[in-house]
């Protein structure tokens, strides 16, 4: 899960129904931070929120490569030609490559919501800037005078 300072770390659970549950507090997470976004209540240094942005891009790149090694786990050779050797192979495809419960499904849907919150955070800046100019040129105009 995440500390709310930074993208998600391993730390035990390892279950992928765990591991999805995670999954669903970090969308909230980034539905509560783009709600703050959108009205203007995020007030954030701009540097700080390019680096946050980048460290979550860090940690997305990084899970779009084990991402790429998951999928060699849906080809699991070696538990024989009976019938409960089928069926254990299956499984492991399943945990490796089911697009809404398996591994391969859990990160993407992580990358995703790791690529939002690194999004949100350049937005976040993007408003302080704006925000701060503006009243930069405000208090200007009122000197003017």
């Amino acid at each position: 899960m995440t500390d709310g300072a930074g993208p998600a770390r391993g730390g035990g659970g390892g279950s992928l129904e765990a591991v999805s549950a995670q999954l669903a507090g970090i969308s909230a997470q980034n539905e509560q931070l783009r709600a703050q976004v959108a009205s203007g209540r995020l007030k954030i240094d701009p540097e700080a929120a390019e680096k946050a942005a980048q460290a979550y891009e860090k940690a997305q790149h990084r899970l779009n490569r084990l991402q790429r090694n998951v999928v060699a786990l849906e080809r699991v050779a070696g538990l024989g030609e009976y019938a409960t050797g089928i069926q254990l192979a299956k499984k492991f495809q399943d945990k490796a490559i089911n697009p809404e419960v398996g591994a391969t499904g859990l990160l993407t849907r992580l990358s995703d919501e790791l690529g939002k919150k690194a999004e949100l955070f350049r937005r976040a800046a993007e408003e302080y800037r704006n925000t701060d100019e503006s009243i930069a040129a405000d208090l200007s105009r009122g000197e003017q005078r």
